[in-house]
């Protein structure tokens, strides 16, 4: 049973889930109508598999090191399902890129709860969101993920409210100053700022209506149940907590409001905190049955996705 298997966090587990991602993803690049097989092409999509990999890997050492969840690989299982089921993220390549350096950023949020070395991480953690929103504009918003990690580490130092600035600058100078060598600060700004759309005519597909609807449905169950257990867990842990659910409202108000494209990729940023709420659930809830059938959907929904909408 899924469950069993993917209680374990060993390295089997997470080999598995890599080969099926590459299984997958290979099969859908193969017979995608979108995608031409080219040397360059398939250089390209490989290196972008090994950014995304990675990223599976960041969100897995960051859950283990600030003990999020328990000790499973229901996490990288249910982050990796909620991609496959919607694959055009894979040919967003400036949203993976995003998303990686969005999860470093975490990572130095979540950690400042040692209360070790607070304002370098506060400092990185800036640093990383500025460089994701290079490639995703909107991701700027993770800032406030990191504004309210400081109201629960350290309110009263007031330099740990500046430090963000610092770091957002940092990132902005060095950019400014490459591109007025290059190409200007006009072609820059024209092209840092993305305006949102609101055409969503492409959730007319059920190959995207489908996968869509399932993981919004996915995160309303799991996250009342997640929401009503913070004040359960010890004090240690309820900050982190938080700051994974207020993560996941950042993502979903901007794949809501502030996307630039509506092909499904803009819930990308979801997915890592709902992996982890999701993971919860499952490693606290008492019914057997419905586990399974949480995991199996989460499984089947990449494979009927891509069939529904053939």
């Amino acid at each position: 049973m899924l469950t069993s298997f993917f209680g374990a966090s060993k390295p089997i587990n997470f080999a598995v889930i890599v080969l099926g991602v590459i299984l997958f993803l290979t099969g859908y690049y193969t017979l995608s109508e979108y995608y031409e097989l080219t040397a360059l092409g398939i250089l390209s999509r490989f290196m972008f598999l090994l950014l995304y990999l990675f990223s599976l890997g960041v969100l897995n050492f960051v859950v283990k090191r600030n003990t999020l969840t328990r000790r499973t690989t229901y996490i990288v299982f249910f982050f990796a399902c909620f991609t496959l089921a919607i694959p055009q993220t894979f040919f967003n390549n400036d949203m993976v890129l995003s998303g990686l350096f969005v999860l470093l950023a975490l990572r130095r949020i979540i950690s400042l709860k040692s209360e070790k070395d607070q304002k370098k991480k506060i400092f990185d953690a800036a640093f990383w969101i500025a460089v994701a929103s290079l490639f995703f504009f909107w991701s700027l918003l993770f800032i406030v993920v990191l504004y309210f990690a400081i109201v629960f580490y350290s309110p009263n130092e007031y330099r740990n409210w500046l430090l963000p600035f610092a770091g957002l600058f940092t990132v902005f100078i060095l950019v400014l100053t490459f591109s007025l060598y290059y190409e200007g600060a006009g072609v820059f700004a024209r092209n840092y700022v993305q305006l949102p759309t609101y055409d969503f005519s492409s959730f007319n597909n059920l190959r995207l209506l489908l996968p869509t609807s399932l993981i919004l449905t996915l995160y309303l169950w799991c996250g009342f149940r997640y929401v009503s257990q913070i004040s359960d867990v010890s004090q240690k842990l309820k900050a982190s907590y938080l700051l994974t659910f207020i993560s996941s409202l950042v993502a979903i108000f901007i794949a809501l409001f502030l996307a630039p494209v509506r092909d499904g990729s803009e819930l990308y940023f979801l997915f890592g905190p709902l992996a982890i709420i999701a993971a919860t659930y499952i490693e606290t809830s008492k019914s057997f049955w419905f586990k399974e059938m949480i995991l199996w959907m989460a499984l089947l929904m990449p494979f009927c996705a891509v069939w529904w909408g053939a």
